[in-house]
């Protein structure tokens, strides 16, 4: 009996090792604010802090894109600037991330009645629409630059 709880314990000990391992800096955030609470429960504010972490670390890498983008010879007539922060690179990043905040603010204001804050409405949209960003901007930097003709 007891060599079944050790190889148990055990088991379990690799099963939380590989759970660790595959953690998102999200999910890290809601464990380490959990930590803090007594009943490792959060409120809805206390996750839109994770998910503003979460979709800030998404357009970090965004904007990783968009730079390669500007610097890459096959846009730069396109681009009609040099750069990130110059032509219509900037004015595509730009655009979206208006789009995206005022999309989400309103979205925010009409869920408020459904459930869920609206802080933590407003930042899951956010971090749901940059995500999708994330993965469109992907598929152009993979189509084009990684397989230039």
């Amino acid at each position: 009996m007891m060599r079944k709880a050790a190889v148990l314990l055990v088991g379990l000990g690799f099963f939380c090792k590989a759970a660790t391992a595959n953690a998102t800096p999200y999910d890290d955030c809601i464990r380490n604010l959990a930590r803090t609470k007594v009943d490792n429960i959060l409120t809805d504010d206390e996750h839109a802090i994770c998910l503003k972490q979460e979709a800030a670390r998404l357009l970090s890498e965004i904007q990783k894109i968009y730079v390669k983008i500007a610097n890459d010879k096959i846009y730069s007539s396109w681009n009609a600037g040099n750069g990130m922060f110059k032509g219509r690179v900037r004015d595509t990043y730009n655009a979206w991330l208006v789009y995206r905040n005022n999309y989400c603010d309103m979205f925010a204001v009409a869920a408020k009645d459904s459930g869920g804050s609206e802080e933590y409405n407003r930042e899951q949209c956010r971090k749901k629409l940059t995500e999708e960003q994330l993965e469109a901007i992907n598929q152009v930097i993979h189509a084009q630059l990684d397989n230039p003709e």
